[in-house]
């Protein structure tokens, strides 16, 4: 269970170009441990996309942490959103295998937003919402996110990151056979951090943050 607390919450902002996996959570909110449904979805970015992200996540660690927090970040302690293309993570757990569009040469985050807040998705009007046929895994485009802190009594400190828009932009070969992706095959509960904090808050970035 999250610690209830004022949390550091960076601004809105629009992420680098990316690729969009697990796209059916942005249109429906999936129950998560605590019983509480949740929209989402994982974001694959390459490797040059991270300073840019990671600016946001060091200010945010500095606003909640000090400092001292981007020492901690770097030595692991603070548990950190950027998720390894070729991880553990990114690995299906029983078979070992990539999940679709993972590999070295990629990176990706996991967002998440609250289920009275869904995001807005949309592709070639910004007045109609776009349809799951139009917005699927495998798919580019570029979301408006947010990083917030968090602290959990079972799994310490980390940032996160909050989805509010995902826009299309171009198309790609959708992850999965037949057009789709099997969820229930690939879906891993992500760790509940809490809602992320309604203020907005502002601090200094730090390149290299998570190596």
């Amino acid at each position: 269970m999250a610690t209830k607390a004022k949390f550091a919450r960076s601004d809105d902002f629009k992420t680098p170009p990316c690729r969009l996996s697990f796209a059916q959570n942005l249109f429906k909110a999936r129950a998560q441990d605590n019983g509480k449904p949740k929209y989402g979805c994982t974001l694959i970015f390459t490797k040059d996309a991270k300073a840019a992200l990671e600016k946001h996540v060091g200010a945010v660690i500095t606003e909640q942490w000090g400092e001292k927090g981007i020492e901690r970040a770097k030595a692991g302690l603070i548990k950190s959103p950027f998720l390894a293309g070729d991880g553990k993570e990114a690995r299906n757990k029983s078979t070992g295998e990539l999940h679709p569009g993972m590999g070295p040469d990629v990176f990706f985050i996991r967002v998440q937003a609250n289920e009275d807040r869904p995001p807005v998705v949309r592709y070639k009007d910004p007045n109609i919402p776009a349809t799951i046929e139009e917005v699927y895994s495998g798919c580019y485009g570029f979301g408006v996110i947010n990083a917030f802190a968090w602290h959990n009594d079972q799994n310490g400190d980390g940032v996160s990151f909050g989805i509010q828009y995902f826009q299309k932009t171009r198309d790609g070969e959708r992850i999965g056979s037949s057009g789709g992706i099997d969820v229930d095959k690939y879906y891993e509960q992500i760790e509940d951090e809490g809602d992320a904090p309604a203020e907005t808050q502002n601090g200094a970035g730090a390149g290299g943050l998570f190596g």
